[in-house]
């Protein structure tokens, strides 16, 4: 395995400057900003997430939205244990699952000049 192969494949680490972020670092940089683009602390430049890390997330996202929408609300519990089951889904999603499966990797626009 080469050394970029290696960095692409570690799980918070830039591209560019192989700055490894933390866990606070990509709860707060990645997790709660919109996906689009992120900076990296150290060297400033434009980060976006592996096609993988989409990949995972929306299939995580989608697993859980179904359970919460179409599953818990049909079970015979009382409201409040729903509430707390639905909350034991959607919290480790946000603050395990999202940022320990972050990657980072450098994208190459190809945009004509005018």
């Amino acid at each position: 395995m080469t050394n970029t192969t290696r960095n692409k494949n570690k799980i918070g680490v830039c591209p560019y400057c192989k700055h490894e972020w933390t866990y606070k670092e990509r709860l707060l940089g990645y997790v709660i900003k919109p996906r689009s683009r992120t900076k990296c602390p150290k060297c400033g430049e434009y980060l976006e997430p592996s096609t993988m890390t989409m990949v995972y997330e929306y299939l995580a996202i989608t697993l859980v939205l179904i359970f919460v929408i179409f599953i818990i609300p049909q079970a015979p519990w009382l409201h409040w244990t729903k509430v707390l089951l639905s909350a034991a889904l959607l919290l480790p999603l946000i603050f395990i699952f999202i940022p320990f499966s972050v990657r980072f990797e450098k994208q190459v626009y190809n945009v004509k000049k005018k």
